[in-house]
């Protein structure tokens, strides 16, 4: 079978904040719209994502959170939960491009141990997401399919449908 490319499993209607959200409000948007994963753009361009693990470990800590790195200086805190998203956000973000294989972004995901990468474009603008749950849907496309090797390109095809299947969602941007 014909090599499936990222574009056609990515959810392209991404879910975005910017970095000086408060990290309480976040929490808010990733829970009502049931995500795990919120990129943080500025200008467009992807400057960091921020995961519902950073948002429990900085909301929710085993101990109160007196210090978080700024900048590579310790700096007061205050309540987590008044935090800008940038305080806790993954700066150096791993991302894929939308021609990318999907292999390579499995691949990624796998040895990283990460659970979503962005989808960039050739400026860093934010095209799409990819998730460890729109790899599962390719998983169940694929073992579902009964090998034909006449047909490569059909079962290409077939695949990039079922994949834009699941993103009916809008984009949205929220601002601080």
């Amino acid at each position: 079978m014909k090599n499936l490319i990222v574009r056609d499993w990515m959810c392209p209607n991404v879910i975005t904040i910017n970095q000086e959200l408060r990290i309480e409000r976040a929490w808010e948007v990733m829970t009502r719209r049931g995500i795990r994963h919120l990129p943080v753009v500025k200008n467009a361009r992807l400057v960091g994502i921020v995961t519902e693990r950073d948002l429990k470990r900085a909301l929710f800590p085993a101990t109160p959170l007196a210090w978080i790195p700024h900048c590579g200086k310790p700096h007061a805190t205050g309540a987590p939960q008044d935090l800008p998203v940038e305080a806790i956000m993954t700066k150096a973000v791993l991302t894929v491009t939308p021609t990318d294989p999907l292999l390579t972004a499995v691949m990624c995901m796998v040895t990283k141990k990460i659970g979503s990468l962005p989808v960039v474009n050739d400026a860093y603008g934010l095209v799409g997401i990819v998730t460890d749950t729109d790899l599962l849907k390719a998983l169940v496309f694929l073992l579902s399919q009964e090998p034909n090797p006449s047909e490569p390109a059909a079962a290409y095809h077939a695949a990039a449908a079922y994949g834009r299947l699941h993103t009916e969602t809008s984009a949205h941007e929220l601002s601080a």
